[in-house]
């Protein structure tokens, strides 16, 4: 009775939508009454527990999703995320199985990637599927969009939030319309979230460099606009054809540098990003013949950039503009199907061509290419209903096409643009799992990858202002993962999950100091990722869901004394859900964070720190939801990264209707 509650619960709340399929690369696995739920090392987070806990960008899914921990790149105003020590480039971001890491760096900035149109998002660690393709070395991310079930089905909603400042307002609004027919279906929306301005806690003490003077953040307002388009043909039960259209426009400003060391040359960065945009269309398709699938996709994706620099915090005097222009477009294909009745097989490849454009105001454009090859393999043989073994493999090409830059090349001289020397990089991948149940309520995995990284244009050839050396030559990292992961339901009342890894990393890119004085990336370093994770669920009633999730983990470099920052070793989220009344629920989470190191001026321990958040949800009807609350109950003052203090105390209601 509970899990049928549940479940039709979560119908509600994702306003009629299901999981876009043809979007999902794993698939996890099912518990009893077919409710989707997280492998150990595949989170998934549904719309339901997005929209619980205030989830409207996706770096926000970090704070209460166990093994994944927040990255805020203070100096660059962007939100990422580490996955078990992994940072963005090494686990790269996919929508619908679609990859949308930019070109240039490997990075996305997760704050610009909004969640109104998603079903759910899943988190691979470690040993993500081979069908994904190339640079999954810690891992994946995939947003999975939605898809509609009915005739009609329509949803708004509307969002706001305040500090104690009344210029720290925000709003957000999205809207989507959809139909499903016989044979095909369309599915339509849009969203617009902006942030005037973050609210600074009050016990935010004025920085050394005097930046910043507390309650509103200076230079901190954000705005996002999303519109989203899909349209599917379905001329049987088996078979799907999808094309996508998402466009996306963001612009940024970058909060300058509050911290306690003034002499610290980011404490002269006044840097904001008026343009962020980025513009993709997809093809996507499932056609089966008799045992065997065959899907295909097809994508071309935009991504435009700019950058202003400023003199001091007026803002006024423009002393540098920075301008991205980049495209990727590639192919691919799946094939499988049973082999025999216990086994089955997939063959995946993939095509991607990548440009990055730059250039400096004053400056001619420089360009770089690389083009990505990817040949997956994977066997999934099953024992029995209960044992199952899965194999991997891949084989994958970086094959570097053109490289420009403007300024004194390595030989000397003048200023002028240049080409880089260019090559080829291959590494081949294979992992092993093992998955067995004991009685079809658990299950026992243990797993072996091993998987690979190949350097972004960026750390091959960025001067990085004239500090480095380029080194067009690097070669891919390696890692190494081993984990061992249980998860047991008992009944509809307890779900309890746990895994411990192991993560060995070689040829590492590290910083070498030159006798020129500048630095080079080489594949010089060693690290290691040791930890693990547990988490429950608890359903004590009808009215009543308690559940968390605790993280540990041990970072270190093997090669040199020097430490890795911001991952702090302990992690934790806890929730409570209570339906006071049939229509009326109170919804209250806690966030702990310990202690961490932070790349400044001098090395920096940052205080541990603990955040409360609550909210309270009232549906009158089944198509109408209001919330109110508030996070960061106690007005905590704290930092993911020295001198960017974070948000204090903030008010927010939402409303959604569906038709």
């Amino acid at each position: 009775m509970k899990k049928t509650v549940l479940i039709a619960c979560s119908v509600a709340l994702a306003l009629h939508a299901e999981v876009f399929e043809l979007g999902q690369v794993e698939v996890v696995s099912k518990l009893v009454g077919g409710s989707q739920k997280s492998d150990t090392n595949v989170v998934v987070v549904d719309s339901e527990q997005m929209q619980k806990n205030q989830v409207k960008r996706l770096s926000e899914v970090a704070y209460m999703t166990p093994g994944v921990y927040v990255d805020k790149k203070g100096p660059r105003a962007e939100q990422n995320f580490y996955v078990r020590g992994f940072d963005a480039r090494r686990v790269p971001l996919f929508i619908d199985g679609i990859p949308v890491y930019n070109p240039y760096d490997g990075n996305s900035d997760f704050g610009r990637f909004t969640t109104f149109d998603l079903s759910r998002i899943d988190i691979s660690k470690g040993s993500s599927s081979v069908l994904y393709g190339a640079n999954t070395m810690g891992g994946a991310i995939n947003l999975i969009s939605k898809k509609p079930t009915k005739e009609f089905e329509s949803s708004i909603g509307y969002g706001v939030e305040l500090g104690k400042s009344s210029k720290t307002i925000g709003n957000n609004i999205d809207y989507s319309i959809g139909t499903r027919q016989e044979l095909f279906y369309v599915q339509a929306g849009l969203s617009f979230m902006e942030d005037n301005g973050q609210q600074l806690s009050s016990d935010f003490v004025k920085d050394a460099k005097g930046n910043e003077d507390g309650n509103r953040r200076e230079k901190s307002v954000q705005r996002d606009r999303k519109v989203h388009i899909k349209a599917g043909f379905t001329p049987n039960q088996t078979d799907e054809y999808a094309i996508t259209y998402v466009n996306q426009k963001g612009e940024k400003e970058q909060p300058p540098y509050a911290g306690k060391y003034p002499k610290d040359k980011i404490a002269d960065r006044f840097w904001d990003w008026p343009m962020w945009d980025k513009e993709s269309v997809y093809w996507l398709s499932h056609t089966e013949f008799g045992k065997l699938y065959l899907n295909t996709k097809a994508f071309y994706d935009t991504y435009k950039n700019d950058l202003n620099s400023y003199k001091d915090k007026i803002y006024t005097k423009k002393t540098f503009g920075s301008h991205y222009k980049d495209y990727s477009y590639g192919f691919g294909l799946e094939l499988g199907g049973d082999i025999a009745d216990n086994n089955t097989l997939k063959f995946a490849t993939s095509y991607k061509f990548d440009e990055h454009k730059e250039h400096d105001d004053g400056e001619p454009v420089q360009t770089y290419q690389d083009k990505t090859y990817t040949f997956g393999l994977e066997n999934t043989y099953r024992f029995s209903d209960m044992t199952r073994l899965i194999l991997g493999i891949s084989y994958d090409t970086r094959d570097a096409i053109k490289a420009q830059e403007y300024g004194k090349p390595l030989s000397g001289g003048k200023n002028r643009l240049f080409d880089f020397e260019v090559g080829k990089r291959h590494s081949f991948n294979y992992q092993a799992a093992i998955k067995h149940s004991f009685n079809g309520m658990d299950e026992l995995s243990l797993s072996y990858a091993k998987k690979t990284y190949f350097p972004s244009m960026k750390e091959r050839y960025s001067e990085r202002f004239g500090r480095n050396t380029p080194n067009p030559f690097l070669k891919p990292e390696i890692a190494n993962h081993y984990e061992l992961g249980y998860a047991r339901s008992f009944g509809d009342t307890l779900r309890l999950e746990g895994s411990i890894f192991y993560s060995k990393v070689k040829d590492a890119i590290g910083n070498v100091m030159l006798k020129n004085k500048t630095r080079q990336a080489q594949n010089v370093d060693k690290a290691e990722y040791k930890g693990f994770e547990l988490g429950a669920t608890y359903f004590a009633t009808d009215s009543l869901e308690i559940g968390g999730n605790y993280s540990y983990i041990s970072a270190k470099y093997k090669n040199k004394n020097e430490k890795i920052y911001d991952l702090p070793k302990h992690k934790a989220f806890a929730y409570i859900d209570f339906k006071i009344l049939p229509k009326f629920s109170v919804y209250a989470s806690e966030e702990f964070v310990s202690s961490r190191y932070s790349g400044s001026y001098e090395d920096t321990k940052l205080n541990g720190f603990g955040l409360t958040h609550v909210k309270f949800i009232y549906k009158p009807t089944e198509n109408l939801s209001i919330d109110a609350g508030v996070s960061n109950l106690f007005d905590k003052n704290y930092e993911y990264r020295e001198g960017f203090p974070e948000e204090g105390r903030v008010f927010f209601s939402n409303i959604k209707y569906k038709f």
